[in-house]
C-alpha cells in the first residue's frame, strides 16, 4: 500500500485551510447560534435559510472542483458543522457536486445550479452502494422509480432526491415533492430524524454513472459523516475539560482527580488519532493515490470506535448536563452516535480491510 503523502496533493494551504476553518465557524456561530439549536433543528424555514446563508459562503458548490477545494477541505466543513450541531444538507449537496460534475445533460447543470445557489436541498440514498444491507434500494424501469430507501437524511427539508441504483448502475434525480413519493420519519438519535421513503411508480431523471464513480462518492460520504462525528466529539470533549475545571465534588475540582484526568487524557488521544486517520485518508485521495479508498476504510474503522468512546466518556464527565436536552451536550452525543454507524458504519470498514488483505471471502 503506498504512503498516502508519497505524491504532493493539490489544494489550500494551510493558512488558507485555518481560514476556511475560521469563516466557516464564525459563520455557523452567527447563523445557527448553540441557544437556538434545538428550537431551529425541527424548523425546515430555519434550515432553508442557513442552507441560503451557505450558498452565499460558496460552501454549496464544495465537491465540485476547480475552486481549488478537495477531501480536505470537504471533512473540515463537516466538521465544523458537528462542532455547531447543524444540520445543514450539505452531505447531500457533495455527493450531487461529485456526481453531477461528471454530467454534460442541462438538467444535470441546471440542478447543480440551483444547488450551488442555495435553491435546492437534496437528500442522498446510496441504495446499493450504501454498505448497509437494510438500507434498501430502488429498481429503474425506464423513467419510472419503484423500491424503498431508508436511513435517508434531510428528506424533511429536501427539494430533490439523489438515490444511487444497482438495476441499472446510475443516479435517479427525483423531486421531493413528486406523486407516488411517501417520506416517512423515523426518529431515533439523529435530529432531525432520518427518513424512510416509499417510491410507489415515480418519474425519475436518469443520469448513467460509472460505477467507480458512485463507489468513490459513497466513500466519501462516509468520511465525511466521520468528520462531523469528530467535530461533535471534539466540541463534546471541550465542554467536558472546561466543566472539570469548575465542578467541585467532595471539596475539589472534579478536574483533579487523577480517573477524570485519565479519561479526557485517553479522549484527547483518541481525537487526535481519529483526525489524523480521516485527513490522511483525505489527503490520498486529493493527491490522486490509487488506494486511499483502503485508507479511507482505516481511517472509519479506527473512528469509529475511538470517536464514541470519547463520547461516552465526555458524557460521563458532564454528569446530568449530559442528559439535559436544553443543553448543547446531548445534540452531540446523538450525532456522534447517529453518524458512525451510517454506510455500515466500522464494523463495514473491517471487513473491506479485511478483503484488501487476504481477499474476498469465497
Amino acid at each position: 500500500m503506498s504512503d498516502p503523502g508519497s505524491e504532493v496533493a493539490a489544494g489550500l494551504t494551510e493558512a488558507e485551510r485555518d481560514i476556511l476553518r475560521k469563516s466557516v465557524r464564525d459563520f455557523l456561530a452567527s447563523a445557527w447560534p448553540p441557544d437556538e439549536s434545538v428550537e431551529n433543528a425541527g424548523d425546515a424555514a430555519a434550515t432553508a435559510a442557513l442552507w441560503r446563508g451557505m450558498a452565499r459562503q460558496g460552501l454549496t458548490a464544495l465537491g465540485s472542483g476547480g475552486d481549488g477545494t478537495g477531501t480536505r477541505e470537504i471533512l473540515l466543513v463537516f466538521e465544523e458543522l458537528g462542532r455547531a450541531a447543524c444540520p445543514a444538507p450539505l452531505l447531500g449537496a457533495v455527493a450531487a457536486n461529485l456526481v453531477l460534475s461528471r454530467q454534460s445533460s442541462n438538467a444535470a447543470q441546471a440542478l447543480r445550479d440551483d444547488i450551488h445557489q442555495g435553491k435546492a436541498a437534496i437528500a442522498l440514498a446510496l441504495g446499493a452502494f450504501d454498505g448497509d444491507p437494510a438500507a434498501g434500494g430502488i429498481v429503474l424501469h425506464g423513467e419510472i422509480a419503484r423500491g424503498e430507501l431508508r436511513f435517508v437524511e434531510g428528506a424533511g427539508a429536501a427539494t430533490h432526491l439523489l438515490a444511487f441504483t444497482d438495476a441499472p448502475v446510475g443516479v435517479a434525480c427525483i423531486a421531493a415533492g413528486a406523486p407516488g413519493v411517501n417520506i416517512r420519519p423515523t426518529p431515533g438519535l439523529a435530529v432531525p430524524p432520518f427518513s424512510n421513503i416509499v417510491l410507489d411508480g415515480v418519474s425519475a431523471v436518469r443520469l448513467n454513472t460509472a460505477r467507480d464513480t458512485l463507489e468513490e462518492t459513497a466513500a466519501v460520504a462516509r468520511l465525511a459523516c466521520a468528520g462531523r462525528a469528530l467535530g461533535a466529539a471534539q466540541r463534546a470533549f471541550d465542554l467536558a475539560v472546561e466543566h472539570s475545571k469548575v465542578r467541585k465534588q467532595f471539596g475539589q475540582l472534579i478536574g483533579q482527580f487523577q480517573a477524570v484526568q485519565h479519561k479526557l487524557a485517553d479522549c484527547l488521544i483518541g481525537l487526535d488519532g481519529a483526525r489524523l486517520a480521516l485527513d490522511s485518508a483525505a489527503e490520498a485521495r486529493d493527491a490522486g493515490n490509487a488506494d486511499w479508498p483502503v485508507f479511507a476504510s482505516a481511517a472509519v474503522a479506527f473512528a469509529g470506535p475511538a470517536l464514541r468512546d470519547v463520547s461516552i466518556e465526555t458524557h460521563r464527565a458532564l454528569g446530568a448536563i449530559g442528559y439535559a436536552e436544553e443543553h448543547e451536550a446531548p445534540r452531540h452525543f446523538r450525532r456522534v452516535h447517529a453518524d458512525l454507524v451510517r454506510f455500515g458504519g466500522a464494523p463495514r470498514a473491517r471487513a473491506e480491510l479485511a478483503d484488501y488483505l487476504l481477499g474476498p471471502v469465497q
